[in-house]
């Protein structure tokens, strides 16, 4: 299988589709026929430079086209906002894409977001501790969780002109792995980034640090990530989205994904390994597969 043909510049996916009367579009349109366009807008996952993140280990099993945007480290406000969904809106309204896949949200609960939230209890003389569960309803107390899925919403009810001239445009979204190397910065190797590695400084981690005054161990850490993850991300963002926007909006689920239980899995505290994003990548493109019309189907591995 050939891998999609892609790039991160509208002026090189110009170029590739040609003009609207010109040959080469009419070979891109017999080209798109049996296979996809797809766009990946997000955060580290898919726009990580180090090596083969989520997005492009995506890619690398797709026959098709595609189009890379987003920024390491942003939130999802920071990714989705108002001027950037309109003109996303427009160039997908514009190119024949058939698919759009998010990745943000998991920023917004860590670093200094983090921080933020457990303020009280970071200057706690002497440290008062909480449990996880309780750590976590604190999370959903304050409403950030609400806050990202609201700027789904936005992306999503933006799209409206691209559905209307395009009835099969469906949106893919994914949950996080559940965590499981707290505390553990990147692991900057040349095996794990490349000749990088030999001048990028330490990355991470972004939860522990903050956790570790507000929580009594790691393990307790563990389960708070796992509750942000799954009870949060998931069921209170993804899972309300989809039954909001069905037929449009779907995701795929590594809340279950065995590797990721394995330190072997993760590169840092929260990103995989190059392999470890294969793993996911594979259930990626199933859901976007599944997504797709017959005739583009088995473009996808």
């Amino acid at each position: 299988m050939d891998n999609a043909n892609w790039t991160t510049r509208w002026e090189v996916l110009r170029e590739m589709m040609g003009t609207s009367s010109s040959p080469r579009r009419k070979a891109v349109n017999a080209f798109l026929q049996s296979r996809p366009c797809v766009m990946y807008w997000g955060d580290s996952w898919f726009s990580t430079p180090l090596y083969l993140n989520l997005a492009k280990q995506s890619m690398l099993r797709i026959d098709g086209m595609a189009m890379l945007v987003g920024k390491p480290g942003a939130t999802a406000a920071g990714l989705f906002t108002a001027s950037q969904i309109r003109n996303y809106a427009d160039r997908l309204k514009n190119n024949p894409f058939d698919v759009l896949c998010l990745s943000a949200g998991g920023n917004d609960e860590l670093s200094e977001r983090l921080q933020a939230m457990f303020a009280p209890w970071l200057t706690a003389t002497p440290p008062a501790k909480l449990t996880a569960l309780q750590a976590f309803d604190r999370v959903l107390d304050l409403r950030t969780l609400d806050r990202v899925r609201d700027r789904y919403t936005a992306v999503l009810d933006g799209l409206a002109p691209v559905i209307k001239k395009r009835k099969d445009f469906r949106v893919i979204g994914h949950t996080y792995a559940l965590l499981e190397r707290i505390g553990q910065p990147a692991d900057l190797t040349v095996g794990n980034i490349g000749l990088i590695a030999w001048v990028k400084d330490n990355v991470g981690p972004w939860l522990w640090p903050t956790m570790r005054r507000v929580l009594s161990t790691k393990e307790e850490a563990k389960t708070f990530s796992h509750l942000l993850l799954r009870d949060g991300f998931r069921d209170h963002v993804l899972v309300p989205l989809q039954q909001a926007n069905a037929g449009l909006f779907s995701f795929a689920d590594f809340t279950s994904t065995p590797e990721a239980a394995t330190g072997a899995f993760w590169n840092d505290e929260i990103h995989p390994t190059q392999d470890g994003f294969e793993v996911l990548a594979k259930q990626l493109n199933r859901q976007i597969r599944s997504v797709l019309p017959a005739a583009k189907q088995g473009a996808i591995t």
